[in-house]
C-alpha cells in the first residue's frame, strides 16, 4: 500500500456549525439569547458592635447555562474582532503502516489568518501559510503535504462549546478540575442524536469530547473531540480524534485566546495505517498593511513617452 495524504478537515465535520451573532453568511438568528446574570449579593452590616470578623458567603458556582452565555459572548468578540494576524507554525506529520517504512514530515511556515470582512461584521476568515522549510530544507508554495493535514482550528474550534451550539449538542456539566495544574471548568458533549440529519448541525457523523474552561475568564483553555467513524477524503473510515490548546495573546492591548497547540490522529478502521498531526503555534503579530504614494519632486526627471 502506498502511503497516501489524508486531510481531516475540519469544515467537513463542522461545515454547517458556523457561529452568528446576527447573520453569518446569510443565516439570520432563529432566537433571541437570553443572558443570565448573577444578581450583586449585598452584605447588610448590623449597627451593633461585631464580637468577631463577619465572612462573606462564598459566590455560588455557575450554572451550565451561565457558563455557556460566557463562552458565546467570548466566541462572538473574537469572531467580530479579532484582527489579521501573522505567527510562526511548527508541523510534525507522521504516517505509520504495518510493514512499511514510516513517512515523517516536519514543516516550518508563518502562518495568516485574514477576514474577508471589517472587524465588527459577519465574520469569515482565510487561513493560508508561507513555507519556509520540509525537512530542514528549503521550500516554497502555500500548502502542507502531509501525510497529515488539519485545518479550521482557528475558526470554528473555540465554538464547540457555546449557547448557540447547545442545539446541537448535549452538554454535561462535570467537577471542577485541572489542566496542566491549572484549575478549570470541565463539560463533556455529545452530538444529540435527533440533530445528526439537521443542516444546521455538524453531522451526520457522531461525535463527542470535552472541553476545560478557565473559571475566571470563561475562554476554551482546551478543546478535544473523537469521531469513531469518521470519512476521511479517501473515502476510507478511521477513528479520528483531536484537540486545540489555547493560550492568551494580546493584539493592540487587547487579549484573545488563540491555538497554541493543534494535535490531530486517525487511525483507520480497517488497520490500514496511522496518521497524526502536530502544529504549534508562536510569535503572533498583527498583520498590518503600510502603502505610499510617491510623487514628483525635485529634480526628477519626467516619465518617458509610451
Amino acid at each position: 500500500m502506498t502511503s497516501r495524504e489524508t486531510e481531516s478537515s475540519w469544515h467537513n465535520a463542522l461545515s454547517s456549525a458556523t457561529i452568528h451573532r446576527i447573520a453569518f453568511e446569510g443565516a439570520t438568528v432563529r432566537s433571541s439569547l437570553l443572558t443570565a446574570r448573577l444578581s450583586n449579593l449585598i452584605l447588610l452590616a448590623s449597627l451593633l458592635p461585631l464580637t468577631g470578623s463577619a465572612q462573606q458567603p462564598a459566590a455560588p458556582a455557575p450554572s451550565l447555562q451561565d457558563i455557556l452565555v460566557h463562552l458565546q459572548e467570548n466566541m462572538w468578540d473574537y469572531l467580530a474582532n479579532i484582527p489579521n494576524f501573522f505567527c510562526d507554525e511548527h508541523v510534525v506529520s507522521n504516517l505509520q503502516q504495518e510493514g512499511r517504512r514510516d513517512i515523517h514530515t516536519t514543516t516550518e511556515s508563518v502562518f495568516r489568518l485574514v477576514r474577508s470582512k471589517a472587524i465588527g461584521e459577519a465574520h469569515t476568515f482565510t487561513e493560508s501559510r508561507e513555507v519556509k522549510t520540509i525537512n530542514k530544507k528549503a521550500a516554497k508554495g502555500d500548502q502542507i503535504h502531509g501525510p497529515a493535514v488539519f485545518s479550521g482550528g482557528f475558526s470554528t474550534a473555540a465554538g464547540v462549546v457555546s449557547l448557540e451550539m447547545s442545539r446541537c449538542y448535549d452538554y454535561t456539566l462535570q467537577a471542577p478540575g485541572l489542566l496542566n495544574k491549572t484549575p478549570a471548568i470541565i463539560i463533556d458533549y455529545a452530538i444529540n442524536p435527533d440533530m445528526l440529519t439537521d443542516n444546521s448541525c455538524p453531522g451526520p457523523e457522531k461525535a463527542s469530547g470535552r472541553a476545560w474552561i478557565d473559571p475566571v475568564t470563561f475562554h476554551p483553555l482546551r478543546v478535544e473531540m473523537a469521531v469513531p467513524s469518521h470519512k476521511d477524503n479517501n473515502g476510507e473510515r478511521v477513528y479520528w480524534t483531536w484537540s486545540v490548546d489555547f493560550a492568551p495573546v494580546t493584539f493592540d492591548n487587547k487579549q484573545f485566546w488563540m491555538p497554541a497547540t493543534i494535535t490531530s490522529k486517525a487511525v483507520a478502521n480497517n488497520a490500514s495505517g496511522v496518521w497524526s498531526f502536530t502544529a504549534n503555534y508562536s510569535n503572533y503579530h498583527r498583520l498590518t498593511v503600510n502603502s505610499r504614494i510617491i510623487t514628483d519632486v525635485g529634480d526628477n526627471p519626467p516619465a518617458p513617452p509610451q
